[in-house]
């Protein structure tokens, strides 16, 4: 998995680019939840695209990432932003976040998949639980199981037999740096009930691209794009629609 990164590295800001509206949603919600002279541990910090939001707001950040060309990547963003000395950077996989001291972290993010990629998430849920302090943030932003515009597709395709089971297998694979990569998905309740609540309470759950469709369909006018985006937006947090979505994120505060 580490070479499938290391290779996606150099062009990987650009292959985001198109999930770019999906970043802000996550940037608006990251201005509200954490403030200047707060600390911030960014989980899979990739090539820094987070870390320089928030420290660009003053917010102090240790962001983590097995590949080295990634931290590279961040490193030289960092130090052209003049940033550097806000971020601390370290090659390290999130399976080991617990060999990490207790640092008494104000928050926690983790954005675009990177804990999707782990298949059970119990040693992860306890370990940002000792790194957090007390009612500290986390918020994770992972795959779903099942979404409306992949389900909209299948059905378009007339794989009828592929949509109905659309949402049952725990496991997809994603090409990444022309490697194959194995993604484990969840559902929104069932990844909190399963992994954070006995750590965490639930401030808030919400789908991402639910209506919004993904950058790959081209054949859709740009205004009808912002339209569906509008019209997603209230219906984010709400059952049943949240669980529809690309993407979901879930908000937690530490018990």
């Amino acid at each position: 998995m580490l070479e499938a990164y290391e290779a996606a590295a150099p062009d990987y800001d650009r292959q985001v680019q198109g999930d770019g509206w999906m970043r802000n949603v996550l940037w608006d919600r990251y201005a509200r939840l954490f403030s200047a002279g707060q600390t911030v541990l960014d989980l899979g910090c990739g090539t820094g695209i987070d870390a320089v939001f928030l420290a660009q707001r003053g917010v102090r950040v240790m962001g983590i990432d097995a590949s080295p060309s990634m931290i590279a990547q961040s490193r030289a963003k960092l130090a052209a932003a003049e940033l550097d000395d806000l971020v601390d950077l370290r090659v390290m996989e999130v399976a080991r976040l617990g060999t990490l001291p207790r640092q008494g972290f104000d928050g926690i993010i983790c954005a675009f998949a990177a804990l999707s990629t782990i298949a059970e998430l119990d040693e992860v849920a306890a370990s940002v639980a000792r790194l957090l302090v007390p009612r500290g943030i986390l918020v994770v932003h992972l795959l779903n199981r099942w979404s409306l515009w992949e389900w909209l597709g299948l059905v378009r395709s007339r794989q009828v037999a592929a949509a109905a089971r659309l949402g049952r297998n725990p496991v997809r694979n994603f090409t990444i740096g022309g490697r194959t990569v194995p993604h484990y998905l969840y559902h929104p309740r069932a990844t909190y009930a399963r992994f954070f609540q006995s750590r965490f309470a639930l401030r808030r759950a919400y789908g991402i691209g639910i209506l919004r469709p993904p950058h790959t369909v081209r054949r859709i006018p740009s205004v009808i794009v912002e339209a569906l985006d509008r019209l997603e937006r209230p219906l984010r947090g709400l059952r049943p629609t949240r669980d529809w979505g690309r993407f979901f994120v879930l908000e937690l505060e530490r018990r």
